[in-house]
């Protein structure tokens, strides 16, 4: 074959793939002139680029600002009103921030709203990784939801977690020896990151029967993967290609530094999860004495796979840790910066508990003020992630018609910055939960931990271990804020405090000093 021949067919080859790809161009450009025009009679920002929607006015306003996309949401709610529209790439999202709306969706509608793959298995396969997979958070598929909610009610029911209150117990104990430390070194520490070890050490002492040692060991590798999974997570949601293509990143070659770390943290915590599961499996099959825990649940069921006892222990073991651990951090901030609600909180810590070291099952409702301290603290700084969902019908909202296929969504934040639904909004008051149960539509407007039939599993897990942990924690420690700390948000897939709540921490003076008795019988 001469050269000749040879350019030709090189030429007409190059000529067939550049059409090709036109044509797909063309075909997507006429698909987005589509969306559009379906979507035009919605109110909201307008689009700066025909291609990606307002995704560029976002990257431009968090590089200005630094601030999150919820937070830019916000602003585009005080600005367009009770439902709007932003669009991301080809995928047009509606925002709602009011009750009725929310009550017509995810109520009234649920079963024509489902989690959009696109979004969801960007947390479950980081950059092509599978970490926490399809588990009960990232299920897209909701019979298979269904069956997995299903086996695993029982371990986070109310009538379970009390049997669990000497687990809480015991994990606080051991984070006020860790406390004591950072005490007597006199340095100044971030709480975000000392929760996020007693909150991990509490989902794996409960649902696991694991001791990961994260409170005392400076080298538990079990922090800084969780971390850096949750990094990951948020890196794929800043790229907008799905899922799949993300597999790209499996190759070395195309890995930065970065991306390394993350995809090496989902592969740490699956094989973790892996050899957990074995070591079960084992102690079953002998007849061992095993806990009646979420593990034990997931294994006897029979149902699961293994990679799908795999996915769900990850979720729970991340997801338990890191929402709690965050919640906890804005709330001691909020507690710190209102003299008058720390001194009314530790009032009430000494009516309860005197003298007491131990928090009883029957104490929780007695700490009435402090549950309302972590209700106002969720109001202004909700964790999760807004409830965001694909229409699959075309339905009309506040007397506008939304398409099926849009995604719809909306985040406690409108409601919670609604001077028309909370005096002074930006004002951190519990008194505002002192009779919670008159407060019209307090569910449609206050949803910490979603809303509808995928609401949180572990809320009630979550509310009994943070007020034992702040309730120890206030009997035998002062903090003191660092001067430079601030309630700015950073988004790492949940919100958690920015500047870490860097605090000064000393032991209180006149109480009974339990550390030198569980130093001594605990081996430290």
């Amino acid at each position: 074959m001469n050269f000749g021949v040879l350019a030709s067919i090189l030429l007409w080859f190059i000529g067939t793939i550049l059409i090709a790809f036109g044509c797909l161009f063309l075909c997507f450009m006429l698909y987005l002139h589509y969306v559009h025009k379906q979507n035009a009679h919605l109110p909201g920002p307008p689009r700066s680029s025909f291609i990606f929607g307002n995704l560029a006015d976002f990257w431009k306003y968090k590089k200005a600002t630094g601030k999150t996309l919820a937070e830019y949401s916000l602003e585009k709610r005080l600005e367009y009103g009770p439902i709007f529209l932003i669009t991301y790439f080809h995928r047009c999202v509606v925002y709602l921030a009011d009750p009725n709306y929310i009550r017509e969706v995810f109520i009234n509608n649920h079963k024509y709203v489902c989690k959009a793959p696109f979004v969801y298995h960007k947390f479950g396969f980081i950059f092509g990784q599978r970490g926490i997979g399809y588990g009960i958070v990232t299920n897209v598929d909701d019979l298979s939801w269904r069956k997995k909610r299903h086996i695993m009610n029982p371990a986070f029911h109310r009538k379970c977690l009390k049997d669990f209150m000497t687990n809480f117990n015991d994990v606080s104990d051991r984070f006020l020896i860790r406390m004591g430390k950072v005490a007597d070194g006199g340095k100044p520490v971030s709480m975000v990151q000392e929760f996020a070890k007693v909150t991990l050490e509490a989902i794996s002492q409960v649902s696991f029967n694991i001791n990961t040692s994260a409170i005392e060991d400076p080298e538990s590798p079990f922090p800084s993967a969780i971390r850096n999974y949750f990094e990951g997570a948020q890196a794929n949601f800043d790229i907008p290609l799905n899922s799949v293509f993300m597999s790209i990143f499996q190759f070395k070659l195309f890995q930065t530094d970065s991306q390394r770390v993350q995809i090496n943290a989902a592969q740490f915590l699956r094989k973790f999860a892996s050899d957990c599961i074995t070591t079960r499996m084992q102690d079953i099959a002998e007849n061992k004495d095993v806990p009646n825990d979420l593990l034990n649940l997931l294994i006897n069921d029979g149902s699961l796979t293994r990679e799908e006892i795999i996915d769900e222990f990850i979720t729970i073991f991340i997801a338990g840790q890191e929402t709690t651990a965050n919640s906890l951090a804005f709330t001691l901030y909020e507690i710190l910066r209102n003299p008058h609600v720390e001194a009314k909180l530790l009032n009430e810590i000494k009516e309860v508990l005197g003298e007491r070291q131990e928090v009883k099952f029957d104490d929780l409702a007695k700490l009435k003020y402090m549950g309302q301290v972590l209700e106002e603290s969720l109001r202004k700084h909700p964790i999760a992630i807004a409830p965001t969902r694909i229409l699959g019908k075309e339905i009309m909202v506040g007397g506008y018609r939304i398409p099926k296929g849009n995604g719809i969504g909306s985040s406690p934040l409108y409601f919670a910055m609604n001077p028309e639904i909370w005096k002074d909004p930006k004002v951190f008051d519990p008194e505002r939960f002192a009779d919670a149960g008159n407060i019209p539509n307090l569910s449609m407007i206050h949803f910490p931990f979603s809303i509808g039939p995928r609401n949180c599993i572990g809320q009630t897990f979550a509310k009994f271990e943070s007020k034992v942990i702040l309730a120890k924690l206030f009997q035998h420690f002062q903090f003191k804020l660092l001067p430079d700390q601030t309630d700015r948000m950073l988004g790492r897939i949940t919100m958690t405090p920015r500047d870490g709540v860097m605090c000064e921490v000393s032991r209180c003076t006149g109480l009974y000093d339990v550390f030198g008795y569980y130093c001594a019988n605990m081996g430290y």
